[in-house]
């Protein structure tokens, strides 16, 4: 399959690996190559290969992306700890669609609330010309080469999810509009409330529970409590 996983990181956020890949494998039988990018550290995970690049965060994903050789790639951040089994055949009939159509620049599998444009693709809407929230670090399938050409020197990924609006609209970009209960990734991101890490610190009502119920041991003393 001509297809990857890019994890969006930084080295600050080394101690999060840990939780994130156990969760990743528990609920995912990955089947792509899984790629970390991060300024200098490694990730000890055998199935991951880790990226070192340092810079501004899009220009660190654009160079890591030139190294993937794959046609495809799904993005996220490495604070989105997974719950529920990954739905992998949705990935896989979003690359059939994406094989049949060039202009197809992304699904992106966040659940859409707001006004989206119907679609001939079940469970996804159409993100309208000038949309926020075209360009997104959530979890998405991107056409490799298509990303690296939405990805201007210079930005961090806050910067460049604002800057959707004057994303190209010769590409099409999609979001899941299906139900959240068949969301493909379910991290636990429902209704814009915090969940993972906010602003670099755990989110307590959210992960304290997940993670003992899941029986992994974090050492919140490092980052601290938001």
């Amino acid at each position: 399959m001509d297809t990857s996983v890019l994890i969006y990181s930084c080295d600050k956020y080394s101690d999060v690996w840990g939780p994130f890949f156990t969760l990743f494998y528990r609920y995912w039988d990955c089947p792509y190559q899984v790629y970390l990018v991060t300024e200098t550290e490694q990730c000890l995970i055998p199935e991951v290969k880790t990226i070192n690049i340092s810079g501004k965060w899009s220009d660190k994903i654009r160079q890591a992306l030139e190294e993937i050789p794959t046609k495809y790639v799904i993005g996220m951040c490495e604070d989105f700890f997974m719950r529920r089994k990954v739905k992998d055949q949705v990935i896989r009939n979003c690359m059939s669609e994406m094989d049949i159509n060039p202009n197809i620049a992304c699904f992106n599998f966040e659940k859409e609330y707001g006004w989206i444009l119907p679609s001939e693709y079940a469970g996804f809407g159409r993100k309208p010309d000038n949309a926020e929230y075209r360009l997104s670090c959530q979890p998405t399938l991107w056409r490799r080469e298509t990303l690296i050409k939405l990805l201007p020197e210079n930005m961090n990924a806050w910067e460049w999810e604002l800057s959707s609006r004057s994303a190209p609209n010769e590409y099409e970009y999609y979001i899941w509009t299906g139900s959240e209960d068949n969301l493909v990734f379910e991290y636990g991101y429902h209704n814009n409330q915090w969940v993972g890490l906010q602003k670099g610190r755990w989110v307590a009502a959210d992960v304290v529970p997940l993670f003992e119920r899941e029986h992994i041991e974090v050492d919140y003393s490092i980052r601290g409590f938001a």
